[in-house]
């Protein structure tokens, strides 16, 4: 009986001897290491992924991930995919040859074949809605222990995105109201919002306006805002006027110009380096002497404009010391439409300057029925000497809210807001043919939010 016993167990180690033997002259030791061992000889790089996924549109990522045959055992492997839970639409290719589709028409599925140390990057196509997290399972079913991997993915919905833009500027800002505001980035990195500087951040100078996206943030969510690029130049005397809306390179003194609702727990992403599929119509239009944008209905004349419950006399009025009886000067003047964009609309008043002074206002008429007005006046003493009284603009108002915001005028002029509009001085003497610097009148139908600071992050984009 012993004997029997001790044939059958010779019987298996010369079989064991010999299988191992077979395989140690077939295959390298590495391949045993691989089968008996758990070696994994698949990797993928990275094993986390964060895509964001719209209910409307399709976004792709190229080479989003790779897999890579090791080649440690020197064995070609055939993967299959598999994506566990899915969203509404799900595709993984490589080489433009798609390997897994989820849909709602079901599941298409082809091997992705890799040779010793060979390695794919694949394009992943995604549809929302979607699950949150997301794990992309794939192996060889021959051999399980060594290619069996997964890849983990964080799924953020969205309302817009593009990942091929290279870089993005955070705006971030501490908010005093909440509300719809105003925003004016210029190419310099000077912030007004609400006509008011209230932050500096990195430069958008020399970046082509082709190439901008302004995006809204709020509770992971992302909104293409709508936004406009103006073109401001420099002029001799020192000004700065509209000149259009600007393409090519942002200059020195352009704006881009937007609006927002801002809270503290929202933000504006200015995106740079990519390409925009969208297209804006404009906010309105501007027909003779009327400009039109939703909400609002302004009408202009040779001395300002007119809107709802508002007449504006952009000309006001200057008294000079005669000696004969005080007469008060009001030229009239002429208007010329310089900007209409998707965003505002910018029209230019200029007196003629026949009574020793002169003005020249922008007025900018803001659409998405925010039923807002900025008036932004140059004014200009071109007579020497004393100036008994001068007033511009002078305002009727009945229901509307302004506000004054004094730009550069307040350093050299007594500006004070009044009921009936804007006293620039009084007995006040000036030496002629002089530029007073420019402030900005806020004219509102509904209250808008407020920003008391901006501050800007410059980061990589996707993943900055």
């Amino acid at each position: 009986m012993f004997g029997q016993r001790k044939i059958i167990f010779l019987f298996f180690l010369v079989v064991a001897v010999t299988v191992f033997l077979v395989l140690l002259f077939l295959y390298p030791v590495a391949f045993q290491a691989v089968l008996v061992g758990g070696l994994k000889d698949v990797e993928v790089d990275p094993s986390t992924l964060t895509l964001y996924v719209s209910n409307s549109s399709l976004f792709c990522y190229e080479d989003v991930f790779k897999v890579q045959n090791s080649g440690n055992a020197g064995l070609a492997y055939e993967l299959f995919f598999n994506l566990e839970d899915s969203p509404a639409f799900f595709s993984l290719s490589w080489g433009g040859e798609p390997i897994l589709v989820v849909s709602s028409k079901g599941l298409s599925q082809k091997k992705l074949r890799l040779e010793p140390g060979s390695s794919a990057s694949l394009t992943a196509c995604m549809l929302g809605p979607s699950p949150s997290r997301l794990k992309l399972v794939f192996l060889d079913e021959r051999f399980r222990e060594a290619t069996e991997n997964s890849v983990a993915i964080n799924v953020f919905n969205t309302d817009w995105w593009n990942n091929r833009f290279s870089r993005r500027l955070s705006l971030t800002y501490v908010v005093q109201k909440e509300g719809f505001a105003l925003f004016e980035v210029l190419g310099s990195g000077e912030v007004y919002v609400n006509s008011k500087l209230v932050g500096r951040v990195h430069e958008l100078r020399g970046v082509d306006v082709g190439s901008l996206a302004v995006v809204y943030v709020k509770d992971g969510a992302n909104y293409l805002l709508h936004f406009q690029v103006e073109a401001w130049e420099a002029r001799v005397d020192g000004q700065v006027e509209p000149k259009g809306l600007r393409s090519g390179p942002v200059g020195q003194h352009d704006r881009v110009v937007f609006a927002a609702y801002v809270t503290n727990s929202s933000r504006i992403d200015v995106y740079v380096g990519g390409r925009l599929e969208e297209e804006f119509k404009p906010a309105g239009h501007a027909r003779g002497n009327v400009i039109d944008v939703e909400g609002l209905r302004v009408e202009l004349d040779e001395y300002g404009f007119s809107a709802p419950s508002l007449y504006v006399n952009l000309s006001g009025r200057i008294l000079f010391p005669y000696l004969q009886a005080p007469v008060y000067y009001s030229d009239w003047g002429s208007w010329r439409s310089v900007v209409v964009g998707p965003v505002r609309i910018v029209a230019v008043f200029n007196t003629s300057g026949l009574s020793g002074y002169s003005v020249e206002s922008y007025l900018m008429v803001w659409g998405f029925n925010l039923k807002t007005l900025q008036a932004t006046v140059w004014p200009k003493s071109i007579r020497r000497g004393i100036i008994l009284d001068w007033a511009t603009p002078l305002v009727a108002a009945e229901g509307v809210s302004v506000s004054l915001v004094c730009g550069t005028a307040c350093d050299e002029l007594p500006l004070s807001l009044e009921r009936w509009g804007v006293k620039l001085c009084e007995n006040y003497w000036q030496p002629g043919d002089h530029r007073f610097g420019y402030f900005t009148l806020l004219f509102t139908w509904s209250e808008l939010g407020s920003v008391s600071h901006v501050r800007g992050r410059v980061s990589s984009f996707p993943g900055g």
